[in-house]
């Protein structure tokens, strides 16, 4: 009966934590505009940023603060904005995986904008200062 009941534990927990993992829906555009600020461009930047305000909706409470700072970089209108609303965003998608988890993403610091952010594993690509100080940061360690 202990073994069992521990199986049946060891399952709700499981699920409930894979369940609450950081949504592909939201992940890849957000990683889309990542790479694109980091390459000093706007191309697609708020067409990505609408796709997670709509995939955020649906996160419930928690993807509030995503879809508000997701809304303000798709009115964003040149770089500099984008970049500054991008760190709300980023700030707003590390919270919520504080709870959610990542998967395989890992979170970047640049000391000089003093910003975090999400990236894919692999060199850094700062999105907040682009081909300025394309690998300024580090990756935080894993929790």
């Amino acid at each position: 009966m202990k073994i069992l009941l521990l199986a049946v534990v060891g399952l709700v927990l499981g699920a409930g934590s894979a369940a609450a993992e950081l949504p592909a829906e939201v992940a890849a555009p957000y990683l889309h505009i990542q790479a694109t600020l980091a390459a000093d461009s706007t191309d697609g930047v708020s067409e990505a940023a609408q796709s997670i305000v709509a995939a955020a909706g649906d996160l419930g409470d928690a993807g509030g603060a995503i879809v508000m700072a997701a809304n303000a970089v798709s009115l964003a209108d040149d770089l500099v904005k984008s970049r500054a609303a991008f760190g709300l965003l980023s700030d707003a998608m590390i919270k919520f995986s504080d709870d959610a988890g990542l998967g395989e993403l890992k979170i970047a610091f640049c000391p000089m904008a003093r910003k975090s952010w999400i990236q894919e594993d692999g060199d850094i690509a700062n999105p907040y200062h682009g081909s300025e100080m394309l690998r300024c940061g580090s990756f935080r360690p894993s929790r």
